[in-house]
């Protein structure tokens, strides 16, 4: 009689547990897709209760793999094809990439942004704000990328093409233009 008590005791334990268990699990997924869902203007009290679980655990800020970085940039061209147009290339190519991160833009947007990264910290204009870039060979560089980019995307031929570098600092709000 005491060993059936024992089972039924033991059958009753597991199934608080095993309740429990599949209840924390509930709460901590659904914490972590209210937290991760889009900002919203309203927030309601569920959605002040997954920000104090989940931020100070489970956030993951830039630090985590690389530093925050330091510059936004905008990458403008003008070139002639049936009239002159400008566009941002380095803009495209990352909504480009953030609109389906399967079609590969990643290494062309990893390649701009190491570019224009390098070309950045290297130049001699770095302590200037705005000027013309003479005999930079990075900026040449980046010049005929740009070039070889339109010419494949849009299946023509560009005879001239200018660019202009817009880099902005992300704390101060400083804007550094480079352009040839």
């Amino acid at each position: 009689m005491f060993f059936f008590l024992i089972l039924i005791i033991k059958e009753s334990v597991k199934i608080i547990i095993s309740s429990s268990c599949i209840l924390l699990l509930l709460v901590h997924f659904s914490s972590l897709f209210i937290y991760s869902k889009p900002i919203v203007a309203n927030k309601t009290k569920i959605d002040f209760y997954a920000q104090g679980y989940v931020y100070p655990y489970f956030h993951q800020n830039w630090n985590l793999f690389v530093p925050v970085p330091d510059s936004n940039y905008k990458l403008y061209c003008e070139f002639d094809d049936e009239g002159t147009q400008t566009i941002d290339v380095f803009s495209e190519i990352n909504i480009q990439h953030q609109t389906n991160r399967l079609k590969g833009y990643e290494p062309l947007l990893v390649a701009f942004s190491n570019s224009i990264h390098y070309f950045e910290k290297n130049t001699a204009l770095r302590e200037q704000l705005n000027g013309p870039v003479e005999n930079e060979l990075s900026f040449k560089m980046l010049e005929r990328v740009v070039k070889n980019y339109l010419e494949y995307s849009r299946k023509i031929k560009i005879q001239k093409i200018k660019i202009m570098l817009v880099s902005q600092n992300t704390q101060t709000r400083q804007q550094k233009i480079y352009f040839k």
